[in-house]
């Protein structure tokens, strides 16, 4: 009689096989999914609705993400993901026209990413979300230049999804490392106001109240040096001017006081 215990070793393994046998399949298909969904063609209208804004004067500010600030590609999908929703959103077409319906069909190509059971792109937590937005900025370019980003960003999509990844990387670090900084941290207004300025703060802003004192000090220094002098003259040219006048003050200078007393001797 077999022993028990085999029975249910080989029971596991069996169950073990096809949790595994089934998680592959799953993994397969999703996979296979989301490969499919950015073809070639989607490609091409993007880049044909770029050249058609070539001849447009003017630009446009959106916001999004610099792949070279992160050096991370699939950290660099996730994070700007959401935000390419609002480009295509705000990027519109003369109705009916061809290149309404291009850009149509390439808003539901980016819904169409996620809306299987499982996203093929997953969602960031709220930690990584947190962190993510600190890498946000605000880009003025032309708008083919923006349409250009926009077809490169799907491109990378497609290239990561052939390569089967998975997007299951936790990117806290990566978005900390790159774009918080290990000291910064978000916080609302309230608490902004009321925590106190860091010690370098202050002591650059008392560096700047003593710079400034020191400079209007001077300012004031050489203003009354140049005005004692100015005085200096404008008294000094009567004094010139008037010679020896009886009625001149006593406080007259020296010099002018002897001139007056050998005027008087010649006269005797």
């Amino acid at each position: 009689m077999p022993r028990l215990g085999s029975q249910v070793s080989l029971f596991r393994c069996t169950l073990l096989s096809s949790l595994l046998l089934i998680c592959s399949i799953h993994e397969t298909e999703q996979n296979s999914y989301c490969q499919q969904i950015i073809t070639e063609r989607h490609l091409d209208y993007l880049q044909d609705l770029a050249d058609t804004q070539m001849q447009q004067p003017g630009t446009v500010s959106f916001r999004f993400i610099s792949k070279m600030r992160l050096n991370d590609s699939v950290c660099y999908v996730k994070a700007a993901f959401p935000l390419l929703g609002t480009i295509l959103n705000r990027t519109t077409f003369k109705e009916n026209s061809t290149n309404a319906n291009k850009m149509k069909t390439v808003r539901r190509m980016y819904e169409s990413i996620d809306e299987n059971v499982d996203p093929c792109i997953r969602e960031e937590d709220d930690e990584e979300h947190a962190l993510s937005e600190t890498c946000f900025e605000d880009f003025t370019t032309s708008p083919y230049e923006m349409l250009v980003l926009v077809r490169q960003f799907f491109q990378d999509i497609k290239q990561l999804l052939h390569n089967k990844e998975t997007f299951e990387k936790d990117c806290s670090q990566v978005y900390r490392s790159a774009c918080a900084g290990p000291q910064q941290r978000s916080s609302s207004p309230e608490q902004r106001r009321k925590e106190p300025p860091a010690a370098g703060e202050s002591h650059r802003e008392l560096l700047v109240y003593v710079t400034v004192a020191s400079v209007v000090a001077v300012l004031l220094a050489m203003g009354g040096l140049l005005f004692y002098k100015y005085k200096s003259k404008v008294l000094q040219r009567p004094l010139e001017q008037r010679g020896c006048d009886p009625e001149e003050p006593e406080t007259r200078a020296l010099q002018g006081a002897e001139g007056c007393a050998e005027l008087e001797t010649q006269e005797l």
